[in-house]
């Protein structure tokens, strides 16, 4: 689906409405039109172009019922009216805006009326009574075909053509009175029928929409709830799985680097058994969210690892940036001063971090995070409370210069 500003909330809330009508509130209009549009298009179009070639043939009942109008009849056909769809059609294949794209459709069987009320008004032929009966299937072509108008414009275009039709049947003198009134009458029957199947057959589209919407976002609720952790609200493995493939799979031929970093909070086991599980909850939530807040953007993940383990994944970072990155939530997790009584390191919460980079070509993903989890166990082997490989001396992301190399971890 689309990006929209569609939420579950909105959509339950709306469809549990016991009166909606057709419109939508403008988040879910705006969804339906990205949804329909290619489709909706491809029909009218199409539509249109069957609706030219039956259109000129009528020209058959102008040629048995008015053959005083046939070839001026004619010449709106082939030189105002078809043009007029073809181009219609053009246009509307090009996929406007919703607005524009069903006012096109509405005109067509405007103009049809115009061209068939023209001959009705002109003509002398003793027929003429019987050649306005073409404007039943020009109210059928509006509303009730497989292309028909959405219901606003047909509601539009079926009252003038009804207002218009009636008003020339009354002035033209072609048929008597009782006939003329008859003949109203039909017309307001037909045009009633029609708008009220054009107005279900749009509520029931719009409404299988909407079922349709609602099962698709419970989908991706339910799918974005299957790749988060519960505790911390960061991704979790399922989710890490999913990426990196999509991320080795996008990156195949790239050379652009990608970033690891495991972190694993220090002496987390003697603070569980010193101050409880729900302490350790509340420690883990605290950290999460410190980690959280570098990432860059949808393209960074931050991953419950394991109990105490988080991993984070950046694309299109090197070493020393991922290497920066890490030291900054190092000193996050040490400045927000968490107690833990159980750390050989000062009372307070820290964590050690292991980073690795490299291009997808060179490494699998498997082995990156390897890499950056030999890198770990270096930080921890070392004292803890670091990153792996450090940071150069005189890094400005550095606490205190520490003269040891940058170790490439591969």
């Amino acid at each position: 689906m689309s990006k929209s500003s569609v939420t579950l909330d909105l959509l339950e809330a709306f469809t549990a409405r016991r009166k909606r009508g057709l419109a939508f509130p403008a988040a879910i209009e705006e969804q339906f039109e990205r949804d329909t549009q290619a489709r909706r298009s491809q029909r009218v179009t199409t539509g249109i172009l069957v609706s030219a070639v039956i259109y000129n043939f009528f020209l058959i009942a102008d040629w048995l019922l008015v053959p005083d109008v046939l070839w001026r009849a004619s010449a709106i056909h082939f030189g105002i009216v078809t043009p007029w769809m073809l181009g219609a059609a053009w246009i509307i294949s090009r996929r406007p805006s919703a607005f524009a794209r069903e006012a096109l459709a509405a005109s067509i069987p405007l103009v049809i009326i115009l061209q068939i009320h023209y001959g009705f008004a002109i003509t002398t032929s003793q027929y003429a009574a019987h050649y306005q009966y073409v404007v039943i299937p020009t109210l059928l072509y509006a509303n009730v075909s497989f292309h028909r108008l959405a219901f606003p414009f047909a509601l539009s275009i079926t009252g003038i053509i009804v207002v218009c039709h009636a008003a020339l049947v009354l002035v033209t003198g072609h048929m008597s009175g009782p006939t003329a009134i008859m003949v109203i009458v039909h017309l307001v029957v037909c045009a009633y029928i029609t708008l009220i199947a054009n107005y279900q057959m749009e509520r029931d589209l719009r409404r299988a929409y909407l079922y349709s919407l609602r099962d698709r976002l419970r989908h991706a609720e339910a799918d974005a709830a299957s790749r988060r952790d519960a505790l911390t609200g960061l991704a979790n493995r399922r989710h890490l799985d999913a990426e990196l493939a999509k991320l080795w799979a996008a990156q195949e031929h790239e050379v652009s680097p990608v970033s690891v970093v495991l972190i694993d909070i220090d002496f987390f086991k003697p603070l569980n058994d010193r101050y409880g599980h729900a302490t350790g909850d509340v420690c883990l939530k605290r950290v999460a969210a410190i980690v959280m807040a570098e990432l860059r953007g949808s393209g960074d993940h931050a991953v419950r690892f394991g109990g105490e383990e988080f991993l984070l994944l950046l694309p299109r970072m090197d070493m020393a940036d991922a290497m920066r990155v890490a030291e900054r939530i190092r000193r996050a997790v040490e400045a927000a001063a968490i107690p833990n009584e159980g750390s050989a390191l000062h009372g307070v919460l820290t964590a050690s971090f292991g980073v690795a980079a490299a291009s997808t070509s060179d490494l699998s993903a498997t082995e990156l995070i390897a890499a950056a989890d030999s890198a770990l166990y270096a930080a921890k082997r070392k004292g803890r409370n670091q990153v792996w490989p450090p940071l150069a001396t005189g890094d400005p992301a550095q606490g205190e210069c520490i003269s040891m190399p940058v170790v490439a971890v591969a």
